[in-house]
């Protein structure tokens, strides 16, 4: 009987430490979504912004030679901002489309943004689709155009980076 007992209570502890982790993840999730609601004008706004910036700034200063290795820091910088933005759109599209099942898929998946981009293209959602797919795009373009631009930047084969660096064979002279 007491073996019946401790197994039943270590099963009681277990099903409550669930429940309560479920219960305790719930909250935090839709609590995040509603903050995220709150700011949602603002994070548009920062990546269209972005997106306006890197086309209209960075784009055509690119034809100066000596800014490629400051633009391309500045694309590193925007991508990862727009980044952010397209996480936090997506994060909160699949909370309120999709609810905690979402979230769980989410998390199952490990990747945000494609899972809400299918997710608002099944839903009908199209504004919030074309936002999406608008953002993941330029997001990984901004990220390749500066990886393209170090490419480019003449004063790191000048100082020898180590990419740069031509190794020379030194042979010992005899004295």
């Amino acid at each position: 009987m007491i073996k019946a007992y401790t197994g039943l209570k270590g099963f009681t502890v277990f099903f409550f430490f669930i429940a309560g982790t479920i219960l305790f993840l719930s909250i935090f999730f839709l609590g995040i979504a509603k903050v995220i609601e709150l700011f949602i004008p603002l994070v548009i706004a920062v990546a269209y912004l972005l997106i306006i910036v890197f086309l209209l700034g960075i784009l055509p200063a690119t034809f100066f030679k000596e800014l490629r290795g400051s633009l391309s820091v500045y694309s590193v910088i925007m991508s990862h901002i727009l980044g952010f933005a397209t996480w936090v759109m997506s994060f909160f599209f699949v909370v309120k489309a999709f609810g905690m099942g979402g979230v769980v898929l989410v998390f199952l998946f490990q990747f945000l943004a494609p899972i809400a981009l299918a997710g608002a293209m099944l839903k009908g959602a199209w504004h919030t689709a074309a936002h999406l797919s608008l953002w993941i795009c330029f997001t990984y373009a901004m990220r390749f155009y500066s990886q393209w631009l170090l490419n480019l930047h003449p004063q790191d084969r000048k100082r020898g980076s180590i990419i740069d660096v031509e190794v020379v064979e030194v042979q010992k002279g005899e004295k």
